[in-house]
């Protein structure tokens, strides 16, 4: 009776097997299209969640002319307008004499401003750790560098829809995307 059952878990394995790489594969395809584009733009909301403290910002990312990217504060209304220019040179705040404080990053290194240039660097070279299906969305666990790893997930077009950015396993950066192209 047990040899019977062998030969069909085998098959129901390679059969689940095949759409993790068929998966895999969707992902693999949309990663290398962002690499070839220099021209991505996106509007998220980013929740940061600190010890005792959690800060939510409306964010718009656009990548430069000269390789980097600006984001651009959208909400809250009282700092819109303000810009985090980041390149290869670094990262500067520009909004007349305004700075922006969005608390202590509790040592992760972590924070809002840097969210969306991080999703998008992950998402075009990070490593692919896992990949799922999750409410019907495909889910795609990125690391990027160490210590942090950066869950994604896509819609049945392959549009990211929300992304978790986590710091040695613990969630820190919520990102709800409204707008990718």
């Amino acid at each position: 009776m047990k040899r019977t059952y062998l030969p069909l878990l085998l098959g129901a394995a390679l059969l689940l097997s095949g759409c993790g790489s068929r998966d895999e594969a969707r992902f693999d395809a949309f990663s290398e299209e962002l690499r070839s584009r220099g021209d991505v733009v996106m509007t998220a909301e980013v929740r940061a969640e600190q010890e005792d403290n959690t800060c939510t910002f409306t964010l718009r990312y656009a990548e430069s002319t000269d390789g980097g990217c600006i984001v651009e504060v959208v909400e809250p209304e009282l700092i819109r307008g303000v810009k985090a220019r980041m390149n290869a040179d670094g990262t500067k705040l520009v909004y007349d004499s305004v700075a922006v404080d969005t608390g202590d990053d509790g040592g992760t290194g972590l924070s809002p401003m840097g969210a969306l240039p991080l999703l998008v660097r992950a998402m075009r070279q990070g490593s692919v750790d896992s990949v799922w299906k999750e409410g019907g969305e495909l889910a795609v666990k990125l690391v990027p560098e160490d210590d942090v790893d950066v869950t994604v997930l896509f819609d049945g077009e392959m549009k990211p829809t929300c992304a978790e950015i986590a710091h040695k396993g613990k969630a820190v950066l919520f990102i709800e995307i409204s707008d990718f192209s």
